[in-house]
């Protein structure tokens, strides 16, 4: 079995209302035989860039994906990641099954 690409479970949104932020990264220790995604919640500055931390989740892939997807549905926005860098650069790297 082949790993999703990277881009489909790394990433910002921001809601609709500007007030909060979610990142979804891999879990880079449970990727190979059942991967799982962190989901963080983060207030957002007035500007949309994320400034704390305030929750996070551990979700199966597949329910991290659905999450994100209906989030898009419901209006959330792509967030490029602040300061236009990775923060987890080495997430980056695809991997092997």
């Amino acid at each position: 079995m082949q790993s999703p690409p990277v881009q489909q479970v790394n990433g910002w949104l921001i809601s609709p209302d500007g007030h909060f932020c979610y990142r979804f990264h891999r879990d880079a220790n449970s990727w190979i035989r059942n991967p799982f995604v962190f989901v963080d919640q983060w207030s957002a500055q007035m500007d949309g860039t994320p400034s704390h931390m305030k929750l996070r989740l551990r979700l199966p892939l597949d329910q991290a994906l659905e999450l994100c997807g209906q989030m898009l549905l419901d209006g959330w926005q792509k967030l490029t990641t602040p300061c236009g860098e990775d923060p987890d650069p080495q997430l980056t790297e695809e991997i092997a099954a």
